[in-house]
């Protein structure tokens, strides 16, 4: 089943404001792979789960088309309001049953996202929706740590105890697969062609 968090109007702006943006090596590995089984042209994408925007325009560079979408209409209200790109649309949908023709994407990507998603049903529909030779992207981060000179161990310390002790039981369940890099197998489609790679930023 899927789950439904971040929805308030104040719990989304607040996600707008501190959500990490995704490095650009994140974006090279995805296009890398894409162009070494896809050769036609970058008409559309899509990012499943997309929150606030800031997984979703990574991707509007390298695409005539590209859509955002999130099962928050409170989230989907502040990537708009932030939108500047002419080809970035959002729109409010679950991850289950996506808003665009069989065969018309050539990526899907899902950042910090799938882990609450039906999975089976997800990937059957990316399945439908993206062109042959297309690429699904599942993607998250670790828990961020801060470096600040000598006292950077005694801060992550610090972190570590409220995030492991002091909010322990507060966190969703999917936040396991999160802090695992999502390894668990379930997190890997069905397809033949696949990989796995750790980005350090």
């Amino acid at each position: 089943m899927a789950h439904r968090f971040f929805e308030g109007a104040a719990h989304a702006a607040a996600y707008a404001r501190f959500r990490p943006h995704p490095p650009q090596p994140l974006i090279d590995n995805i296009l890398s792979f894409l162009k070494s089984k896809y050769t036609g042209a970058l008409a559309a994408a899509a990012d499943v789960g997309c929150g606030s925007g800031q997984t979703t325009w990574i991707l509007a560079p390298h695409f005539n088309n590209v859509t955002g979408l999130d099962i928050s209409e409170a989230q989907i209200t502040e990537a708009i309001k932030k939108n500047n790109a002419n080809n970035v649309s959002f729109k409010v949908s679950g991850a289950e049953t996506l808003p665009f023709p069989s065969r018309s994407l050539q990526v899907i990507t899902t950042g910090q996202a799938c882990h609450w998603f039906d999975l089976p049903k997800f990937y059957a529909e990316a399945d439908r929706v993206l062109v042959s030779g297309g690429v699904l992207a599942l993607y998250g981060y670790l828990f961020p740590l801060p470096i600040f000179g000598e006292v950077s161990d005694q801060l992550a310390e610090i972190v570590n105890d409220v995030y492991n002790k002091e909010t322990k039981g507060y966190w969703g369940d999917g936040r396991k697969d999160v802090d695992e890099a999502y390894t668990d197998p379930k997190f890997i489609p069905l397809y033949q062609d696949f990989i796995r790679s750790l980005l350090c930023q």
